[in-house]
């Protein structure tokens, strides 16, 4: 009953837009799963994107939200329908399924919001546990542009 979500969000170079990573109450790490992908919809819309990529390593998650629901994802269509809701406000959307092994920030992302209290949101600098997964990825960290407040 006790998971967690964690988001890394980047522009089409591959540079850090933010991120975030929470606990969370689900019934299901296929509920987690949608709940993480419904959280990353809303992050890209408050952020303003228009044009986005969503990545998720949950075939079952992909496989509904693109329509089919021979995989058991009747269990989150109440969440996938939500998940349609906000991103028919963006210009373009592709889905794409990534195998777990290239998902390895959004895991460490969750990882953190496993230990967790609340909500961890991060916009300039991603958090220094993230770090090393992220410059494995080929991302500069720390960030080499700093946002000014």
């Amino acid at each position: 009953m006790k998971g967690s979500i964690g988001i890394v969000s980047r522009n089409s170079s591959g540079d850090w837009c933010g991120g975030l990573a929470s606990p969370l109450s689900c019934v299901s790490s296929l509920s987690a799963e949608a709940a993480a992908a419904l959280c990353a919809v809303h992050l890209a819309k408050n952020r303003g994107f228009m044009k986005v990529i969503l990545e998720t390593d949950c075939k079952v998650l992909f496989d509904g939200i693109s329509g089919n629901h021979e995989n058991n994802s009747w269990a989150i269509l109440p969440l996938i329908d939500e998940i349609q809701d906000v991103v028919s406000t963006f210009e373009e959307v592709i889905w794409s399924w990534v195998p777990r092994s290239a998902n390895r920030a959004a895991h460490a992302a969750a990882s953190i919001g496993n230990r967790a209290m609340e909500l961890q949101s991060w916009v300039d600098r991603p958090p220094l546990s993230l770090v090393g997964v992220l410059t494995s990825d080929g991302l500069p960290c720390p960030p080499l542009v700093a946002s000014a407040v």
